[in-house]
């Protein structure tokens, strides 16, 4: 049996598989802590725990609304992509990322796979990835990054998680329930809608893997 370690940024975006897949052997959820540095030593620490033989990452995104993408409804959930990590400072030319950084990484194309049904092509198409280290709250600086990076989507945790797993040679993907819109407005939205995201990310999760 494949062992699987799925983790969270934290307990209520990972409760809904709980409930899902009571008792499964060969299944680890844990949730890891909130924000990019919580969540790679989280991982890292999950990782080492667990000894599994591929991680995923369920949790919520906001939607940038600029990006062709943002036709994805609040309440479904997307597989991501590709992870992008983001410095808005950078992006105003205020800072620079040196260049050995790792700024940009693919999920696993057999997890994306599985995840899809088999149709990568289109979760490709939705599930690039802006992870920065705050949450965005000005609907301008949501579409510069979008337009930067090509993302549609935009998450705390998941990039920090999947260099984790690669630090580890570990297939690693993402899943995340769509819960707002980012702006001025996200965070009201998030608090509206994070519970029905959070459970849209585990029941994919849960029916086109665990099953």
């Amino acid at each position: 049996m494949t062992r699987t370690l799925i983790v969270s940024a934290f307990e209520p975006e990972i409760a809904p598989l709980r409930r899902l897949v009571p008792g499964r052997r060969g299944i680890v959820l844990e949730p890891i802590g909130i924000g990019a540095v919580d969540a790679a030593v989280g991982a890292a620490a999950a990782i080492a725990r667990a000894r599994p033989a591929r991680v995923i990452f369920v949790g919520t995104a906001g939607i940038y609304g600029a990006a062709k993408e943002a036709r994805a409804a609040i309440g479904t959930a997307v597989v991501a992509g590709e992870i992008v990590c983001v410095s808005t400072s950078a992006l105003k030319g205020e800072a620079y990322l040196p260049g050995p950084m790792v700024l940009r990484v693919s999920t696993s194309r057999s997890l994306r796979a599985a995840l899809t049904d088999g149709r990568a092509g289109r979760a490709a198409g939705l599930g690039v990835v802006a992870c920065p280290l705050a949450i965005t709250r000005s609907a301008a600086l949501g579409r510069r990054i979008a337009l930067s990076t090509g993302a549609a989507l935009e998450n705390l945790e998941a990039f920090a998680v999947a260099r984790a797993a690669a630090a580890a040679g570990i297939p690693f993907a993402a899943v995340l329930g769509v819960a707002n819109r980012v702006g001025p407005r996200g965070h009201e939205e998030w608090q509206r809608h994070h519970r029905a995201a959070s459970r849209a990310a585990c029941e994919l999760t849960a029916r086109r893997l665990l099953s």
